[in-house]
């Protein structure tokens, strides 16, 4: 039997309000590609099993979900004749008047925990060059000493790109209003930094965030 080399499923961050962007940043192209399909199919193809999508409330996950259906696109991605489990999950009701990925994340790590999976990895819609090597990276620095792996990237920690013990993530998110750099170091999270991801054949660009007309412009 396999040793198991990725997190049991991961939570993909869509609910966010784009106000930055001016368009549901889920939706936006890089290279004729939605960059939430783009996120998918790197989770898929590291060989993770399920997928619980974050979005702020049904009426969004609708409008988005059905904007993808309707592109030249396959949704739900197709890879080598497999799709992907994906679930969706709202934010709690008294969270909807507020925006946070702390937010976002609660609710999702709840369904995460209530499914029974361990080790759950989270990564944002917006990274669109999000390399599926990374995510075995980040499980396999996991340990009985460590709840949580979070990257760091040229730029500093990215506290919305990290691995981690279901039951720890659950606990550390008892108070939404925290930022998300604070539920990293609620868990004491190690550190993967420059030498071990460039080790993996990961770049920098792995962690760009697009979020913004602006940014499209600097990726041209």
């Amino acid at each position: 039997m396999a040793m198991q080399s990725v997190a049991d499923g991961a939570v993909i961050l869509a609910g966010g309000p784009s106000s930055r962007m001016g368009e549901p940043k889920a939706l936006v192209e890089i290279d004729g590609e939605a960059m939430l399909l783009r996120v998918v199919k790197a989770v898929q193809t590291a060989g993770i099993p399920e997928v619980i999508i974050s979005f702020k409330n049904q009426e969004q996950a609708t409008a988005i979900i059905s904007a993808l259906k309707q592109r030249p696109q396959n949704w739900p991605p197709n890879i080598d004749g497999n799709t992907l489990a994906m679930r969706i999950a709202f934010d709690d009701d008294l969270n909807q008047n507020h925006n946070s990925a702390v937010r976002g994340m609660s609710g999702a790590v709840k369904v995460a925990h209530q499914l029974g999976w361990e080790t759950v990895q989270i990564v944002p819609c917006d990274v669109p060059f999000i390399r599926s090597q990374l995510f075995p990276l980040l499980y396999s620095n996991l340990s009985k000493s460590n709840d949580c792996a979070v990257i760091r990237s040229e730029s500093g920690i990215e506290p919305l790109l990290f691995c981690a013990k279901t039951d720890a993530l659950n606990t550390a998110l008892n108070d939404i209003n925290m930022a998300a750099h604070q539920v990293i170091s609620k868990m004491g999270a190690v550190e993967v930094g420059p030498t071990d991801w460039k080790d993996a054949g990961i770049t920098n660009q792995c962690f760009t965030n697009v979020n913004s007309k602006e940014d499209m412009e600097f990726l041209n």
